[in-house]
């Protein structure tokens, strides 16, 4: 097994693994993962697609769950979470639907960062326990096909490391190198200084080696040298260590600033992607299907570097979605969230965005305008102690009020936007913060798992690494993983629903994205498309009731085509129509459709456009359609469905042109095939078939059912902070489990005291069956 040189004890550990007795003797003796037996036999539902497992693309479709090990669960009583605790833990994240967890530090470290001053790469941190804890974990894990993923620190490590250490003793040390020294601190000046509230330079004079060294973050946190080629090869070393033990990647910290170059900003430069490349072909060369995930808090243009050609990084974080998910529920508009996924470029088929409400760090808000800055800290940070650098450390639950419907509201955006989603821990039972623990500690307090004194189930000790949240509101007596599991309601179990309802989906994890345009600011709504899944997702984003009218498909009328083909790849939704119960398949043929740039729709019945113009499309961005409010007469026809209907549906009265009759009857239509249909390589299905029940959108989270109108226009109303994903496509994927392919139920809440809500106040607040 290689091992990177000069990393302390890692050695020794490591000969202390060659031994199977012991690891399986730790392995038996270790405490039972809990009692409960029906979740062991619950493993299926974490099978991946086809499509992910024979190309390792297991991650697109994945739920990722962070973990800061010291705060997730004590059962040794020390007073500090551990390995052994997660492991005792696993049940709990995989009926929540995780299929993959992501360890914060785990490595040795004398905790000036918590945990990324690393002081040995190639060990466990001892109040964590072992490398033995360790592997048990992994193997865990894996027998409940979940993943697991852990912190990787390339860019700084220790003062306290020995590498360091030897280092600032001698300038002919081996590990002189190691690290970027300077005579002046003037040296490499246009770099910004992140740290602003607790560093006045990148530079700290050390006075045994008699020079500066470089530091991007506390100046306990040496910056490594990646000109010297030893170093980088440590790094690979160091890969090569953990990938060993079976992990299955690493989130790779502050990534951009591995090199400095005089006269740039010493971020995301060429030598930092050559390095990636190099680093990406030695895991996909000896460990393929291992991925590395990006933390690069850039905005997405400079992010999308880091997925080069497919050869580096599998997954980037999207930092400025983030800030723009609070925001536009804040200003109860889309228009924020918009912009920026407008300008978030294609990425390689391989590669995936991941999104994420909260983490371990302050909410970061680098990535909005000064103004948007101070719009934000006056609204969810009105206390100064609330905010830090450039940021606010608060949890979800405070942020949001404690109004459950506004963070399900969160959720669902997280849930639905492009990219992998990541749930920090107790984020899932609305835990809250403790604002008046040092830098981020408050977002990092103890897991509350029951309402048990004197720690919430976390620890038996009586001294703590922090407190455990005791306040009337976000106190354990009152939030916890046993109230949460017990209260069909609770935030915990829509969370879970809505990680079964979102895997049965392809859409979701590699589909496209495009936003369907609304004449109310107020309504978020957008479509994810993957072949013939296709997923219609509406949010309402205030504090009111909205109205709003959507428009499902526009199809461009195509010179080449015959009036009958056009009839086909147009009909606005009204082809194959017998009755207003039968509809073709057409409601999202034109979805995905863009032959050209701007295209002119034929819309409703047979060519008439009634508002429907210049539709352009980006497979990746927007979905424009002009006039979408249509012309809907005042008329309101209610027609006899197959299903339920929402009471709310309104359909206007279409005048066909007579040579443009839709079909009458099934035989018709299969007549009709003889013509040729237009193809979209993009949706890889043909546009048109024959389903009587595409007509409907259905709400896989409710069964809540809607009729799209002749000419394509549904009209709904949204109660404040209501959601829909809408199914318009495959219909056996929502009705081949029967009634317990959707199980979730919801109904309206009357707000007055959003003080008083808390964590109970849910759109889906009906019994679960199970």
């Amino acid at each position: 097994m290689t091992t990177p040189n000069g990393l302390g004890n890692s050695i020794e550990n490591m000969l202390s693994l060659s031994s199977g007795d012991t690891l399986t003797q730790q392995f038996i003796s270790s405490p039972p993962l809990n009692n409960s037996t029906d979740e062991f036999l619950d493993y299926s539902e974490h099978e991946r697609s086809e499509m992910s497992v024979s190309n390792n693309l297991w991650y697109k479709e994945a739920i990722f769950y962070e973990v800061y090990v010291r705060a997730f669960c004590d059962i040794e009583g020390t007073g500090n979470g551990g390995i052994s605790g997660i492991t005792n833990k696993l049940d709990y994240l995989h009926t929540l639907g995780v299929d993959c967890i992501w360890l914060l530090p785990i490595y040795p470290s004398p905790l000036k960062d918590d945990g990324y001053d690393i002081s040995d790469y190639c060990d466990i941190h001892p109040d964590y326990g072992t490398l033995n804890d360790f592997k048990i974990l992994v193997k865990a894990v894996h027998e409940r096909n979940m993943k697991i993923i852990a912190d990787f620190i390339p860019n700084h490590c220790s003062d306290k490391h020995k590498w360091f250490q030897s280092a600032r003793l001698s300038r002919d040390s081996p590990y002189r190198d190691y690290f970027v020294w300077s005579d002046s601190p003037q040296k490499y000046k246009d770099a910004r200084i992140i740290f602003l509230d607790v560093e006045q330079s990148n530079w700290t004079w050390d006075e045994a080696a008699g020079q500066y060294y470089w530091h991007r973050f506390y100046k306990e946190q040496p910056d490594l040298n990646f000109d010297n080629p030893k170093v980088q090869q440590e790094m690979l070393n160091i890969i090569d260590f953990w990938l060993n033990l079976g992990i299955d990647g690493f989130r790779v910290d502050a990534v951009p600033y591995l090199f400095e170059r005089e006269g740039t900003s010493c971020e995301n430069l060429p030598e930092t992607h050559e390095f990636l490349k190099k680093m990406r072909k030695f895991i996909d060369d000896k460990y393929p299907g291992r991925i590395i995930l990006a933390e690069a808090c850039q905005m997405p243009d400079e992010v999308r570097k880091y997925f080069g050609d497919g050869d580096e990084f599998h997954m980037g974080f999207h930092f400025p979605v983030m800030p723009r998910i609070y925001m536009s529920i804040m200003r109860s508009k889309s228009e924020c969230l918009r912009s920026i996924m407008e300008n978030t470029p294609e990425i390689p088929n391989t590669c995936q965005w991941v999104t994420f409400l909260r983490n371990h760090d302050e909410l970061t808000l680098e990535m909005v305008t000064k103004d948007e800055r101070k719009e934000m800290w006056d609204f969810y940070a009105p206390v100064p102690r609330m905010r830090i650098n450039l940021g606010i450390r608060r949890r979800l639950a405070p942020l949001m009020g404690g109004d459950q419907r506004k963070i399900e509201l969160a959720y669902s955006l997280l849930f639905t936007l492009p990219g992998s989603p990541i749930i920090y821990y107790g984020d899932e039972i609305c835990m809250g913060d403790n604002i008046w623990l040092e830098d981020r500690h408050g977002v990092r307090t103890p897991m509350q798992w029951s309402d048990q004194p004197p720690n919430g189930g976390f620890s038996t000790s009586n001294k703590l690494y922090a407190p455990v949240i005791d306040d009337p509101e976000y106190g354990y007596q009152k939030v916890n993983v046993v109230e949460s599991e017990k209260d069909p309601s609770s935030l915990y179990q829509v969370i879970r629903q809505m990680i079964q309802r979102r895997r049965k989906h392809l859409s979701f994890g590699h589909g496209s994205f495009q936003w369907v345009n609304s004449d109310n600011p107020h309504i978020a709504s957008y479509m994810r498309i993957c072949g013939i899944d296709r997923m219609f997702i509406v949010q309402n984003l205030s504090d009111q009731v909205q109205k709003v009218t959507l428009h499902t498909h526009a199809t461009p009328v195509l010179p080449s085509l015959s009036t009958h083909q056009s009839s086909i790849c147009g009909g606005g939704g009204s082809l194959h129509r017998r009755t207003a119960s039968n509809s073709g398949d057409g409601i999202a043929s034109g979805i995905g459709s863009r032959i050209g740039g701007t295209n002119t729709s034929g819309g409703g019945g047979g060519g008439n456009n009634d508002g429907i113009s210049n539709i352009t499309s980006n497979f990746g961005n927007t979905l424009t359609v002009d006039g979408a409010g249509g012309n809907l007469s005042g008329s309101k026809v209610t027609p006899i469905p197959t299903r339920k209907v929402h009471t709310h549906y309104q359909q206007s009265n279409i005048n066909r042109q007579q040579h443009l009759q839709p079909l009458t009857t099934k035989e018709e239509y299969e007549a009709s095939k003889d013509t040729k249909q237009p193809f979209v390589s993009f949706l890889n299905v043909e546009t048109a078939s024959y389903d009587e029940q595409s007509h409907y959108l259905i709400d896989i989270l409710t069964d809540y059912q809607v009729m799209v109108d002749q000419k394509g226009y549904v009209t709904m109303d949204l109660e404040p902070y209501q959601f829909f994903w809408f199914s318009m496509g495959e219909i056996t994927t929502l009705m081949g489990d029967g009634s317990k392919s959707r199980d979730l139920r919801r109904k309206s809440i009357q707000i007055n005291d959003p003080i008083n809500l808390h964590h109970r106040n849910s759109h889906f607040a009906d019994p679960i069956d199970e």
